[in-house]
Protein backbone atom coordinates (compact mmCIF):
# COMPACT_ATOMS: atom_id res chain seq x y z
CA UNK A 1 0.00 0.00 0.00
CA UNK A 2 1.39 3.32 -0.98
CA UNK A 3 0.27 7.08 0.06
CA UNK A 4 -0.02 9.47 -2.59
CA UNK A 5 0.62 12.71 -1.54
CA UNK A 6 -2.23 15.37 -3.16
CA UNK A 7 -0.89 16.55 -6.61
CA UNK A 8 -1.37 20.18 -4.92
CA UNK A 9 1.86 19.24 -2.45
CA UNK A 10 4.35 18.52 -5.29
CA UNK A 11 6.44 20.82 -7.54
CA UNK A 12 5.36 18.40 -10.69
CA UNK A 13 8.96 20.08 -12.49
CA UNK A 14 10.93 17.92 -9.90
CA UNK A 15 12.32 15.14 -12.41
CA UNK A 16 13.60 12.51 -9.83
CA UNK A 17 10.89 10.73 -8.40
CA UNK A 18 11.12 9.16 -5.22
CA UNK A 19 9.22 6.65 -2.71
CA UNK A 20 9.71 7.30 1.21
CA UNK A 21 10.12 4.40 3.46
CA UNK A 22 9.25 5.57 6.80
CA UNK A 23 8.96 3.53 10.43
CA UNK A 24 5.73 1.81 11.07
CA UNK A 25 4.81 4.32 13.69
CA UNK A 26 4.70 6.84 11.79
CA UNK A 27 1.92 5.39 9.62
CA UNK A 28 -1.70 3.49 10.75
CA UNK A 29 -2.46 0.85 9.77
CA UNK A 30 -5.84 -0.75 10.56
CA UNK A 31 -8.29 -2.95 8.84
CA UNK A 32 -12.57 -2.68 8.12
CA UNK A 33 -14.86 -5.67 8.10
CA UNK A 34 -16.95 -4.73 4.95
CA UNK A 35 -20.93 -5.65 5.26
CA UNK A 36 -22.13 -7.37 1.89
CA UNK A 37 -24.23 -4.42 0.63
CA UNK A 38 -21.81 -1.99 0.62
CA UNK A 39 -20.58 -0.49 -2.77
CA UNK A 40 -16.91 0.64 -3.46
CA UNK A 41 -17.42 4.11 -2.21
CA UNK A 42 -19.15 3.28 0.87
CA UNK A 43 -15.92 0.72 1.28
CA UNK A 44 -14.16 4.10 1.00
CA UNK A 45 -15.60 6.30 3.02
CA UNK A 46 -15.94 4.08 6.36
CA UNK A 47 -12.15 3.41 5.63
CA UNK A 48 -11.60 7.57 5.59
CA UNK A 49 -14.30 7.64 8.32
CA UNK A 50 -12.25 5.45 10.62
CA UNK A 51 -8.81 6.40 9.86
CA UNK A 52 -9.99 10.21 10.51
CA UNK A 53 -11.33 9.16 14.36
CA UNK A 54 -8.31 6.88 14.94
CA UNK A 55 -6.16 10.04 13.89
CA UNK A 56 -8.63 12.46 15.76
CA UNK A 57 -8.41 14.74 12.96
CA UNK A 58 -10.66 15.62 10.36
CA UNK A 59 -10.76 14.40 7.07
CA UNK A 60 -9.79 16.98 5.06
CA UNK A 61 -6.54 16.53 7.48
CA UNK A 62 -5.62 12.76 6.52
CA UNK A 63 -3.88 11.40 3.97
CA UNK A 64 -5.12 7.81 3.45
CA UNK A 65 -4.62 4.92 0.88
CA UNK A 66 -6.53 0.96 1.31
CA UNK A 67 -7.63 -2.21 -0.90
CA UNK A 68 -9.77 -4.82 -0.24
CA UNK A 69 -9.45 -8.18 -0.39
CA UNK A 70 -11.67 -11.27 0.15
CA UNK A 71 -10.73 -13.39 3.29
CA UNK A 72 -10.86 -17.45 3.01
CA UNK A 73 -14.33 -17.43 4.60
CA UNK A 74 -15.49 -15.35 1.69
CA UNK A 75 -15.83 -11.67 3.73
CA UNK A 76 -14.75 -8.50 2.07
CA UNK A 77 -11.90 -6.31 4.00
CA UNK A 78 -10.69 -3.34 3.79
CA UNK A 79 -6.62 -2.78 4.60
CA UNK A 80 -5.72 0.89 5.00
CA UNK A 81 -2.74 2.93 5.80
CA UNK A 82 -3.23 6.66 6.93
CA UNK A 83 -0.84 9.65 8.57
CA UNK A 84 -1.88 13.09 8.91
CA UNK A 85 -1.79 15.20 5.40
CA UNK A 86 0.62 17.55 7.89
CA UNK A 87 3.42 14.92 7.59
CA UNK A 88 3.01 14.43 4.21
CA UNK A 89 3.62 18.08 3.64
CA UNK A 90 6.42 18.17 5.85
CA UNK A 91 8.22 15.36 3.83
CA UNK A 92 7.53 16.89 0.39
CA UNK A 93 8.88 19.96 1.32
CA UNK A 94 12.29 17.89 2.91
CA UNK A 95 12.35 16.15 -0.18
CA UNK A 96 12.13 19.48 -2.11
CA UNK A 97 14.36 20.89 -1.18
CA UNK A 98 16.95 18.03 -1.94
CA UNK A 99 15.31 18.16 -6.08
CA UNK A 100 13.26 14.89 -5.11
CA UNK A 101 9.83 14.33 -5.93
CA UNK A 102 7.48 12.60 -3.81
CA UNK A 103 5.30 9.67 -5.33
CA UNK A 104 4.32 7.92 -2.30
CA UNK A 105 4.82 6.79 1.44
CA UNK A 106 4.91 3.55 2.77
CA UNK A 107 6.55 1.57 5.80
CA UNK A 108 8.96 -0.64 6.19
CA UNK A 109 6.41 -3.38 7.24
CA UNK A 110 5.52 -3.22 3.47
CA UNK A 111 9.11 -5.03 1.98
CA UNK A 112 7.20 -7.71 1.09
CA UNK A 113 4.66 -6.05 -1.36
CA UNK A 114 7.58 -3.20 -2.50
CA UNK A 115 9.77 -6.80 -3.48
CA UNK A 116 6.21 -7.77 -5.56
CA UNK A 117 5.92 -4.51 -7.07
CA UNK A 118 9.21 -3.74 -8.49
CA UNK A 119 10.40 -7.42 -9.17
CA UNK A 120 13.30 -7.72 -6.63
CA UNK A 121 14.28 -10.43 -4.17
CA UNK A 122 13.41 -9.71 -0.51
CA UNK A 123 16.71 -10.03 0.92
CA UNK A 124 18.19 -7.37 -1.79
CA UNK A 125 15.97 -4.34 -0.74
CA UNK A 126 16.34 -5.31 3.05
CA UNK A 127 20.41 -5.50 2.31
CA UNK A 128 19.28 -1.97 0.68
CA UNK A 129 17.99 -0.29 3.79
CA UNK A 130 19.69 -1.22 6.49
CA UNK A 131 22.33 0.63 8.91
CA UNK A 132 25.57 0.48 8.15
CA UNK A 133 27.76 -1.17 10.50
CA UNK A 134 29.63 0.47 13.28
CA UNK A 135 33.02 1.96 11.38
CA UNK A 136 32.01 1.14 8.30
CA UNK A 137 31.41 4.86 7.11
CA UNK A 138 34.74 7.28 8.04
CA UNK A 139 33.98 9.69 10.53
CA UNK A 140 33.93 12.55 7.74
CA UNK A 141 31.34 10.72 5.59
CA UNK A 142 29.00 13.67 5.57
CA UNK A 143 31.16 16.41 6.28
CA UNK A 144 30.79 18.60 2.97
CA UNK A 145 32.02 21.75 4.04
CA UNK A 146 35.51 22.05 5.76
CA UNK A 147 35.89 23.57 8.94
CA UNK A 148 31.95 21.73 9.93
CA UNK A 149 32.08 18.66 12.46
CA UNK A 150 29.90 16.08 12.21
CA UNK A 151 27.28 14.58 15.42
Amino acid sequence: MWLKPHPGLQDQSKSIPTVLLVQPEEILRGHRQCLPNWSPDDIEAECWLEAASQLQLPIAQVAMDYEVELTAEGHWVAHYMACPQSLVKLYCAELSALNLQLEAITCSSEIKEMCEAWSLKPEVLTEAMSLPCQGELASDYFNGFKGRTTC
